[in-house]
């Protein structure tokens, strides 16, 4: 482990009890004997691979990992998973095929892997991981057990998740001082559940050997509570610089869309949100069609701006 560069991979979890998740999904993974066919929901870096990972590394089971946004045809269902899933598992009485953003397939590959799932649920097992379940076929999604990552507002979490930075910071040998515990819950109230992205910002914030300050501004700076101010500003020019520079690190627009959306509650007054969803609405919609997507989204914050009030 020691090898990996990536604190994300270097610190990823082990074990079940080690993951950071709502008690009850803690509960129902480590109640498992047998992988049966499951479907994992959620938002990014909350998880949903790591788990899977661990209950196959903990059941001792052949496991085939694959990555739907790359390979998301009818014909990498055709040939490479359906290989995988005739044929007999060396360790253990089944195998399992781990499909990746599995809400990625299209109709015609997701329909042929329907088939593979109920075909072969003897010698082999599947689990998908996806961030939007609405995509995925019925017929598919019921063939599968779902679990929901979901996270409610929880203090104990975001404690934990403190505590397991300040270990990472301790076994990198990061100069700690009293006052970088409030950098960390900052940090981890920025992307709370998204534990990846914490991660990936904490190493990016420790690379001098310490937490750097400046570091951290920047990072906060990318955060989406500052868009949210300065379109409470009515101040168009750092709204158009703002996305322009987000969309030029590669944040999608619609990144950025999904972001204001799950914020509104914490920056907007409640009268305002139903018109702020119809304006992220027809704007993710106009996405479909437009040439220039920063142009767009530069368009969209404009409207909210101009039509929201701010808290």
């Amino acid at each position: 482990m020691s090898d990996k560069f990536l604190w994300v991979e270097k610190y990823s979890p082990q074990t079940i009890d080690e993951c950071i998740l709502p008690q009850g999904l803690k509960d129902e993974f480590n109640s498992i004997d047998e992988i049966p066919n499951m479907l994992f929901i959620g938002d990014a870096g909350v998880g949903k691979t790591t788990v899977a990972n661990i209950l196959c590394a903990t059941k001792g089971v052949d496991l085939m990992f694959m990555n739907a946004s790359m390979e998301r045809g009818i014909d990498e269902v055709r040939t490479k998973i359906q290989t995988f899933a005739s044929t007999v598992a060396l360790f253990g009485s089944y195998k399992v095929i781990l499909l990746d953003e599995a809400d990625n397939l299209t109709p015609d590959a997701q329909k042929a892997l329907r088939a593979l799932v109920e075909h072969h649920q003897n010698n082999c097992r599947f689990i998908l991981t996806c961030n939007y379940p609405y995509k995925l076929i019925d017929p598919l999604k019921s063939r599968l057990q779902e679990y929901y990552f979901t996270y409610p507002d929880n203090k104990t979490l975001k404690t934990e998740f403190v505590k397991r930075m300040l270990d990472i910071m301790v076994a990198e040998k990061v100069a700690l001082e009293k006052t970088d515990v409030p950098h960390l819950q900052s940090l981890v109230n920025m992307y709370y559940p998204n534990w990846r992205k914490v991660i990936h910002q904490l190493q990016r914030c420790c690379a001098s050997g310490s937490l750097d300050s400046s570091v951290l501004s920047k990072v906060q700076e990318e955060h989406i509570s500052t868009l949210f101010s300065v379109m409470k500003a009515k101040n168009f020019t750092v709204v158009r610089n703002w996305i322009a520079e987000n969309m030029a690190a590669g944040v999608s627009d619609a990144d950025i869309v999904k972001s204001i959306y799950t914020s509104l509650k914490d920056y907007v007054v409640p009268q305002s949100i139903p018109q702020a969803v119809l304006v992220l609405a027809d704007y993710q919609q106009k996405a479909a069609v437009v040439a220039n997507q920063e142009i767009n989204t530069v368009a969209m914050a404009v409207e909210l701006m101009m039509q929201m009030e701010f808290k």
